[in-house]
């Protein structure tokens, strides 16, 4: 039977400490693992991901322990990627690729090196390097980035991928913070562009959230309501706790329209953010159009449009005219009787 569509679900295992994870391979899962080998140079040695001190042009050889307990070789790729925010307020370090902050200044992907594939003898345990170089200048502050493994699939592997309408990929990161100085950078937030958008075929207006300093958001807390340009009543509310916010970062925060449809005109949005003792609050105007309501109302999933308005309009012109007729048939009557 001919898949409608294909699914792919990537499963990663995570686990997220002060918002950098270190992943430890379940063998039962995984065909192999990875163990971060602390140096000497690191803040915090009971964090089994990388906390280090370094100094302006230092260069210095990370290493990574891989151990593959199987019979057969593993080919695992391997990336330094820079740590972003995704879609879900979530410190993300997957994204080979990202479209980087205009605030980030220098990415981890652009100082650490490492070589795309990694090949893992059977029961063999080996060790990867990962070259890192400082950049000449000082700064305060954080760089976040992640080494991100994933097993590399073969020819049969990917032509069974094809078949099937659900993908299992398993991946591992450990998680890299770099710093040269102590002094506390504390994180700051912006509230950027707000327009209509979908997020799996629903309709949502998103609102862009940006962290504009080099330091990371553990424990962010975000509040927003949207009502009609001058109204009291929300409309539509999306509160959210526990995001985590990467250094010089932002997402699009969504805000359903709960699976109705958009209708054109002005409205306002009220928003609240906390992390820590640290608060912002914003206030923003935004207009939906015309054109670009129905197009998105158009490819919706479940878009229920509120037809109360016309619903008014409908009874009173319908009273209107029922009241026209009592009174022509009265003075018909009337007219009658005179006769």
């Amino acid at each position: 039977m001919k898949s409608i569509k294909k699914i792919v679900s990537s499963l990663l295992v995570f686990v997220f400490l002060f918002n950098v994870f270190n992943l430890k391979a379940n063998a039962a899962e995984m065909k192999f693992a990875v163990n971060a080998v602390i140096p000497e140079n690191q803040v915090d040695k009971n964090q089994t991901y990388f906390d280090l001190k370094m100094e302006p042009g230092q260069k210095q050889t990370l290493q990574v322990q891989m151990k593959n307990d199987t019979d057969k070789e593993v080919v695992v790729e391997t990336h330094a990627n820079t740590a972003i925010t995704n879609s879900n307020g979530i410190t993300d370090y997957s994204v080979i690729d990202p479209q980087l902050d205009s605030t980030l200044k220098i990415p981890f992907s652009k100082i650490a090196k490492v070589q795309k594939e990694t090949k893992i003898p059977a029961k063999s345990t080996i060790t990867l390097d990962v070259n890192v170089e400082m950049p000449n200048e000082s700064f305060d502050g954080v760089i976040l980035g992640g080494l991100y493994f994933k097993e590399k699939e073969n020819d049969k592997e990917k032509k069974s991928a094809k078949e099937v309408q659900i993908e299992n990929k398993y991946a591992y990161a450990i998680g890299v913070i770099l710093r040269e100085t102590d002094a506390q950078v504390k994180p700051d937030m912006k509230l950027n562009e707000v327009k209509p958008g979908q997020v799996n075929a629903r309709n949502v207006v998103t609102a862009n959230l940006q962290n504009i300093k080099p330091a990371m958001l553990k424990n962010l807390s975000v509040d927003a309501k949207v009502y009609t340009e001058t109204g009291k009543d929300v409309l539509h509310e999306a509160k959210k706790e526990n995001l985590r916010m990467a250094p010089n970062s932002n997402f699009d925060y969504a805000i359903s329209w709960d699976n109705k449809a958009l209708e054109p005109g002005t409205y306002r949005l009220e928003m609240k953010a906390t992390d820590g003792d640290q608060k912002w609050e914003w206030t923003k105007k935004f207009t939906i159009e015309g054109k670009e309501a129905k197009k998105l109302n158009d490819t919706a999933v479940e878009a229920k449009k509120d037809y109360t308005l016309y619903y008014i309009i409908g009874g009173t012109l319908l009273l209107i005219a029922l009241l026209v007729l009592v009174f022509l048939l009265g003075r018909r009557s009337k007219k009658k009787e005179n006769e």
